[in-house]
């Protein structure tokens, strides 16, 4: 992938560099240069997910449509609020569920899976330092919040977004043994800033365009709140949004 070539090209110029500008004196100050850059690009791909910098992800979609995603659920609270929103709208959506909120509220996804949306995996723990995580280590908390969500509605689960949105090496490895589809997104809705609903509305309804892919928080009740607007607006526009795995053309399950 793109980090590979990023290295392989960093160590060339790396190495030409030595050659081309030791007996200048100047070698130490261009040496160090090639190391900021390097460590810039790499962060910047770590972070940004629509890069594809460690591995493939699916940004957006390949039909005229849109999908509504939703991150860092099932909350007892706000999930059902939203759910009855979507219901009343007949619109699907995807739940990229934390398997330890999956296994604390299994009732939750059943009633998610039988409404008709999807659940994707999200880690078991959401821990901060998941990027830190060893791939023994990763891949487990990967498979735990599989488990959680197997337990709860009988299906094993398909698509899977990082927390954050980070991505490295070990992320590549792990998801290829486990032969997940890694998720991002097109239009992040920033509605974890959020401190009102008209700011997530305008937020998606200003940039929205056919094949988005659009990340929300079902945890949130300023989410909550602005749903059935949103789809209300994307309706008027004459926007369709339907099933994620219908946008992107997979199946979201085993």
């Amino acid at each position: 992938m793109k980090h590979n070539i990023v290295t392989f090209t960093s160590i060339t110029v790396f190495a030409l560099s030595g050659i081309i500008f030791w007996e200048t004196g100047f070698a130490w100050l261009v040496f160090v240069a090639i190391v900021v850059a390097y460590l810039a690009i790499t962060a910047y791909g770590s972070f940004k997910i629509q890069s594809n910098y460690f591995f493939k992800s699916i940004n957006q979609g390949r039909k005229k449509a849109i999908s509504l995603t939703f991150d860092d659920g099932p909350d007892p609270d706000t999930t059902p609020r939203i759910l009855e929103a979507l219901r009343e709208k007949n619109v699907k959506a995807a739940f990229f569920v934390i398997g330890k909120k999956a296994a604390k509220y299994p009732e939750l996804l059943r009633q998610i899976e039988s409404e008709g949306h999807i659940i994707g995996n999200h880690t078991y723990s959401h821990s901060y330092f998941l990027g830190f995580f060893p791939g023994t280590k990763l891949k487990h908390d990967i498979e735990k919040c599989s488990e959680a969500i197997l337990s709860a509605i009988g299906k094993s689960p398909v698509f899977f977004r990082p927390p954050f949105g980070v991505t490295n090496p070990i992320y590549a490895k792990v998801l290829k043994e486990l032969r997940l589809h890694s998720i991002g997104w097109s239009l992040r809705s920033l509605d974890t800033r959020a401190t009102n609903k008209y700011q997530i509305i305008n937020k998606i309804i200003a940039r929205l365009k056919t094949r988005d892919i659009v990340l929300l928080h079902d945890n949130l009740r300023v989410t909550a709140d602005s749903v059935e607007d949103v789809i209300e607006h994307c309706l008027q526009k004459g926007i369709k949004i339907i099933p994620l795995s219908q946008l992107i053309e997979k199946e979201a399950y085993e």
